[in-house]
């Protein structure tokens, strides 16, 4: 089992190519900013560590986990939780064990990253919307027992996720280093111990020389960061000097705490650097490298192939065990589909009392009877997000909710969209909605501050009062510094509609605006968050006045006639928070706290789009009316 380990070494250089070349998107540019956990476990270990390093690097914060500490630590995974899976063959017991318990956490999204087309984990992760697989076929093939050019791959290709292009630099470790590291092997005992320091960007290759002399069987090793030594562990040297030596592992960062560290040690025992002049991911890297042919001349000084040490029978029992049923789920006397809409609204329930989660259940039950028995004669949508993806913002809809639009028109139901967007809705639809009835289909332009039919071409209106709030609003956020360069603010009657543009921080930005706008223009307008862009709106501005729009269509004088709100957006200040806190509401993501509305019942692990084609195909039409089984 396995391949020469040497001649793994000599793939690196083409792998390191190969991984600066490939085409890559800056996948993980989104979540550089949040709160990630980072699952991978045996030789992925360290490039779980260089994520987080990442993470940390941008201002977020990264999580490293092996799939069992994910067991222990699983109740705080919840619906804004966002996750990395790093796995090259994306097959083993463990990762697809720890994907299963994440996603059944409904996580707000999750990105696995395998060196294997068509994995188990990839068809896994298929199942569920909110789940995302970046493979590379790697060209140097699978490794051998121990992970080589894997990592040098994922130690290039992660930064590329992130979209860091970085200076390319010479892989290969230099005569002198390997010279040295051959003498250093070669002048230690039969039972060393080697205490690997390191700080920072090094601690990824710290872990991997671990990692690799244990696997391989070739050394003791024990790990501390430069100052977690100091703290009683060089004691060992005291105790069990002649069995020592030191591996420093050194970046420009850290090069004089290393001296001073290093100084103050017995100077007969064995220390070899390993160092790098490259900075952040790329010292990483080469770090990384150069410690591979640390462990190659500690294979040569044992007599053991590191890529081929050989696996006992209980070796290979040990990496196959399965222990999911030891880990179960507890439900607390709930359904999955109550388990998981609870834990919508108000978070992780195991902290909630025996009594409560009874009341929480008759919430969701009373909510679900009540909308499974109602009929109703139409549906009112949110458009972005509920049945329009991000990546289908400028080409519209899907095949399948365009048909499932018409289908609802020609059974005579009323089909109602509000957005906070304008022509563009108009323009969209009317390339796939049938020409009979577009004098049927109501559009709330603007979050409802325009409406009117699709057959209506004098809607939108575009032009704005020069007087209106909303224009002084625009002219202040124009003339702020602090945005300078980062938003696009489009002034519409009615609505202020600004996206936030380049390589900042979207979150806080949208924090200081709004704070910023609801100090200096109080009770005079409302600022909404869609899943594009922040929406500023008058006060008196509302989606739910979409819902008098077509009961006045209807000649429904006695509001006799109900309609089912669908959005994504339940949660202030999210823009439909009003339009789902209406009777008979649906969330395809966000939910309010409120248990009397906004419920999501989608399957776990859908969102937006995905999850209102779950609730479409519950609807059953019958005489112009319809009802839906969730």
């Amino acid at each position: 089992m396995g391949k020469p380990f040497s001649q793994e070494l000599k793939k690196i250089k083409d792998t390191y190519t190969w991984a600066r070349k490939v085409q890559v998107a800056p996948l993980l540019h989104s979540v550089k900013e949040k709160n990630v956990w980072v699952i991978g476990s045996g030789g992925s270990s360290s490039a779980c560590e260089l994520l987080t390093l990442l993470q940390f690097h941008h201002g977020g914060i990264g999580i490293p986990l092996t799939p069992l500490e994910l067991q222990y630590k699983k109740n705080a995974v919840n619906q804004q939780s966002k996750a990395v899976f790093i796995s090259a063959s994306g097959k083993n017991t463990d990762i697809l064990f720890a994907f299963d318990t994440f996603i059944q956490r409904d996580p707000e999204r999750v990105v696995n990253i395998c060196f294997k087309p068509d994995s188990p984990l990839k068809k896994n992760a298929d199942k569920y919307s909110v789940a995302e697989t970046i493979e590379f076929e790697i060209p140097s093939g699978k490794d051998g027992f121990l992970a080589t050019n894997s990592l040098i791959a994922y130690f290039t290709l992660l930064p590329r996720l992130y979209g860091l292009e970085s200076q390319s630099f010479n892989v290969q470790p230099s005569d002198e280093f390997l010279k040295k590291t051959e003498v250093f092997a070669n002048s230690l005992f039969e039972d060393f111990t080697i205490t690997v320091l390191y700080a920072g960007w090094g601690k990824p290759a710290a872990i991997d020389i671990e990692s690799k002399f244990s696997e391989a069987g070739l050394g003791n090793i024990l790990l501390a960061d430069y100052r977690n030594f100091g703290h009683g562990r060089h004691n060992w040297f005291d105790k069990k000097k002649k069995q020592s030596a030191i591996i420093a592992i050194v970046t420009p960062d850290e090069e004089e705490l290393a001296k001073k560290t290093i100084s103050l040690l017995p100077q007969e025992i064995p220390v070899l650097f390993v160092r790098t002049e490259q900075s952040t991911s790329n010292a990483s890297l080469d770090l990384l490298v150069q410690s591979f042919y640390v462990v190659e001349s500690f294979g040569n000084k044992c007599g053991i192939d590191p890529g081929r040490p050989g696996v006992p029978d209980y070796g290979s029992k040990l990496y196959k065990l399965k222990y999911s049923k030891l880990y179960q789920e507890k439900k607390q006397g709930l359904t999955d589909k109550e388990l998981h809409a609870i834990s919508r609204k108000i978070g992780n329930i195991s902290s909630l009392t025996d009594k409560q989660v009874e009341l929480w259940k008759g919430y969701c039950s009373q909510y679900k009877t009540k909308l499974t028995k109602t009929s109703f004669k139409g549906v009112i949508l949110d458009y972005d997000g509920t049945i329009c993806s991000s990546e289908e913002r400028f080409s519209g809809p899907r095949k399948d909710i365009q048909d499932k639009l018409n289908t609802f028109l020609r059974a005579g139901l009323m089909v109602a969209l509000v957005t906070g967007r304008g022509k563009s809705v108009k323009d969209e639809l009317r390339k796939f909605i049938e020409k009979e009835y577009w004098n049927k289909l109501v559009i709330g332009y603007y979050n409802g501050s325009q409406k009117g039919l699709l057959s209506d071409d004098n809607l939108p209106v575009r032009s704005s009062d020069e007087e209106d709030v909303l224009k002084n609003i625009c002219d202040f956020l124009k003339k702020e510094m602090l945005f300078s360069g980062t938003i696009k603010p489009e002034l519409r009657k009615g609505q202020l509609t600004i996206e936030i543009e380049g390589n900042v921080d979207i979150e806080n930005e949208k924090r200081i605006m709004i704070d910023m706008v609801r100090n200096n223009y109080p009770f005079k307008v409302q600022v909404l968050e869609s899943s594009h862009s922040i929406d500023i709106i008058h006060q008196t501005t509302s989606k739910i006045s979409i819902i008098q729009y077509c009961q006045d269509l209807l000649n429904d004088s006695k509001n006799e006639l109900n309609f089912l709100c669908i959005g994504d957006r339940g949660r202030w200040p999210g823009n439909d928070y009003q339009l789902l806190a209406t009777s008979y509401s649906l969330s395809v993501d966000q939910v309010s706290a409120d248990p009397y509305t906004c419920w999501n019942f989608a399957a776990n692990g859908n969102r937006y789009v995905e999850a209102t084609l779950e609730y479409f195909n519950a609807i059953t039409i019958r005489n112009s009316l319809f009802t839906i089984k969730i």
